[in-house]
């Protein structure tokens, strides 16, 4: 028989809590597993873009708009040549305080896997990809913001 047992606690939770997590795992013996919880929400999706600069709203947004693909070119070309400076970057540190602050776990995938046209050399990073399961999770984040007066039309 499987038991689910769910916590909401901040990550990392609690000395206390792990305390009394690791004592009941003790007792309960082999067999248990911890599961936590590294799925993309549109709350989370939503918290990560407000904590994260403009440019790298634009490049989560292309890449909805783009169907899971940010193309770089294409991005550079609207936005200026440097416009791919700094995005994943912003991504990163806003996941990393996130997960300080308790919103998920420090485990919760990067949203965006970058590409490069040339894998041999250095070169300019050829888009982004946003997992096609994320794309309707971070369109309905950009459209509550935009319905909240907080992003553009």
């Amino acid at each position: 028989m499987d038991l689910t047992i769910k916590l909401n606690v901040p990550d990392p939770p609690p000395r206390e809590i792990v305390a009394a997590i690791a004592a009941l795992i003790d007792r309960i013996g082999p067999g248990v597993t911890i599961e936590r919880d590294t799925e993309w929400t549109v709350e989370r999706a939503v918290q990560l873009l407000r904590d994260t600069n403009l440019r790298t709203t634009l490049l989560i947004e292309a890449a909805v708009e783009g169907g899971g693909f940010a193309d770089g070119p294409a991005f550079r070309e609207k936005n200026g040549e440097n416009a791919l400076r700094g995005p994943s970057q912003s991504i990163t540190k806003a996941i990393k305080r996130g997960a300080e602050q308790g919103l998920w776990s420090a485990e919760i995938a990067h949203p965006l896997t970058p590409t490069t046209p040339d894998k041999g050399s250095w070169s300019k990073t050829g888009g982004y990809y946003l997992a096609k399961d994320l794309v309707p999770v971070f369109r309905a984040a950009i459209d509550d913001m935009r319905s909240r007066g907080v992003l553009g039309p």
